[in-house]
């Protein structure tokens, strides 16, 4: 047993457990909507040290978009409160429309680290090791779509993803779904998927939290860049 995002080796005494995605994403939802977690295992470093001081950063965000969903309500209501205690809130919440509405700004480094522990998670859970450090992951998220070339890559990933491959999901779809795929060369132009991923050039994986943050993150593996 090793953990799913730096690899050391673990024992039962050593385990700490990780959610993923995090259990915070969940707790203002019924029941029904937190059957079926997915856990995977983690050292002390990764699932306290790394992880716990951001962990929120995704759940602020989701409640700060919700609109009109009553079963974000509580979640929404939870998400300002965190904001609001926070040292650096003045920094991050800003008054438009002559102060007739706010706007609150996140950190897109946080969301990325999220996003990655996310998808180390899943790989773990599908494929039963750690991604290897031979593979450099990217992400492209909220905030890229000013980047052509990115959302060229962005075009062709999901499209990859999206053929043949329904969403699988943990807890309830409305609150996590993903896809996940290898990529490996078919030495004909195209690629293919397979449960054998030692031949793979890369991975791709779409997350969708809530309906709401749509990611695409990708794992190149680095000779082949």
């Amino acid at each position: 047993m090793n953990c799913y995002n730096c690899g050391t080796e673990l024992t039962d005494e050593t385990n700490h457990v990780e959610h993923i995605p995090a259990k915070n994403l969940f707790t203002t939802h019924p029941d029904e909507y937190k059957k079926n977690l997915l856990t995977v295992p983690a050292c002390y470093k990764c699932n306290v040290e790394l992880y716990s001081k951001i962990d929120q950063e995704i759940r602020d965000a989701i409640g700060i978009l919700n609109e009109s969903d009553d079963l974000k309500k509580e979640l929404t209501e939870k998400s300002v409160r965190s904001i609001m205690r926070k040292s650096n809130w003045k920094d991050r919440v800003f008054f438009i429309d002559g102060g007739k509405s706010i706007d609150i700004s996140f950190s897109y480094n946080d969301m990325e680290s999220l996003h990655i522990k996310n998808f180390k998670g899943l790989f773990y859970s599908k494929y039963g090791r750690p991604i290897s450090d031979d593979y450099e992951i990217k992400i492209i998220a909220e905030g890229d779509e000013g980047n052509e070339k990115l959302q060229k890559v962005n075009s062709h990933m999901r499209d990859y993803l999206n053929f043949q491959t329904d969403y699988s999901f943990i807890g309830h779809p409305k609150v996590f779904k993903y896809k996940m795929k290898a990529m490996i060369d078919g030495k004909d132009g195209m690629f293919y998927d397979d449960e054998n991923i030692d031949d793979a050039i890369s991975f791709a994986c779409i997350m969708d939290y809530h309906e709401a943050i749509h990611p695409l993150v990708i794992a190149q593996r680095k000779d082949f860049i």
